[in-house]
């Protein structure tokens, strides 16, 4: 079966934002007001992302009504921060209940290099099958851990592990950025056809974020998967809006630096 992936594309980019940090975080992430998942799901709704990431729970009591114009990347995996030792993040929702609750993509975290990749990977590539049975892609959360790992953001463990998410099925993989433009081309590369999508991490100042991203999109990946540099920000609409015009109308950092400065 064809696997649908245009609807998290505008043209061949694409902008997603993420909601799915309490469960791996915790409250740390959040205050009064970004607490409120509907509180993001209208930045999403309102300044037209390519899709919104959300744990399955959260989906199914927030995501009604007009959020459903905007794309839904079900995560079905996770893990908190409680616990010690080698990662690993069990299926917490099936690829059926995320189609009934509106998937369009389902999410997916791997640990390439932990002491349970062999489980991960063969839990990763049976969604990989169900979810391609309907038709929708998958994209993996490629985050290199464990003991075996000493760096995880190093070009060829990333470019490793972007291999791995490609010859696993995966349709995207969400990987680090390690702040070495010709390096992160070589991961890119490395990634086939799978799309590429940099993950936002830490919260920057807007300015340093809107440079980093101009520097991540010279490498030829698809766009990002951004949560706490948007939510987090005192502007997240004007940060969304940068964003969105270096992405898609591939401007540069100057030219849209007045949105964050209203």
């Amino acid at each position: 079966m064809k696997i649908n992936t245009n609807k998290l594309l505008r043209g061949d980019r694409s902008l997603m934002l993420a909601c799915d940090q309490g469960l791996e975080h915790g409250p740390q992430d959040f205050n009064l007001k970004n607490l409120d998942p509907q509180y993001i799901l209208d930045i999403a709704l309102e300044q037209r992302y390519s899709a919104v990431i959300l744990q399955a729970g959260l989906a199914e009591k927030y995501y009604h009504e007009a959020y459903k114009d905007v794309p839904l990347v079900a995560k079905i995996n996770g893990k908190t921060s409680l616990l010690s030792g080698e990662p690993y993040s069990p299926q917490l929702c099936s690829v059926d209940r995320a189609i009934k609750i509106g998937a369009d993509a389902i999410g997916y975290t791997l640990f390439p290099g932990s002491a349970r990749e062999a489980d991960i990977f063969q839990n990763f590539t049976s969604v990989v099958e169900r979810a391609h049975d309907y038709g929708i892609p998958v994209i993996a959360w490629m985050y290199p851990r464990g003991k075996a790992i000493k760096n995880d953001i190093d070009t060829n463990i990333l470019a490793y592990a972007a291999r791995i998410g490609l010859e696993l099925g995966a349709d995207f993989l969400k990987l680090k950025y390690n702040h070495d433009p010709e390096g992160f081309k070589w991961v890119v590369k490395n990634a086939g056809r799978a799309r590429v999508l940099a993950a936002g991490g830490d919260k920057q100042s807007p300015q340093d974020f809107l440079h980093t991203s101009k520097e991540m999109l010279s490498t030829g990946i698809t766009g990002f998967a951004v949560g706490r540099n948007v939510w987090q920000d005192e502007n997240p609409h004007g940060v969304s809006k940068a964003l969105n015009d270096l992405v898609f109308h591939n401007k540069e950092v100057q030219d849209v630096l007045h949105h964050i400065n209203k």
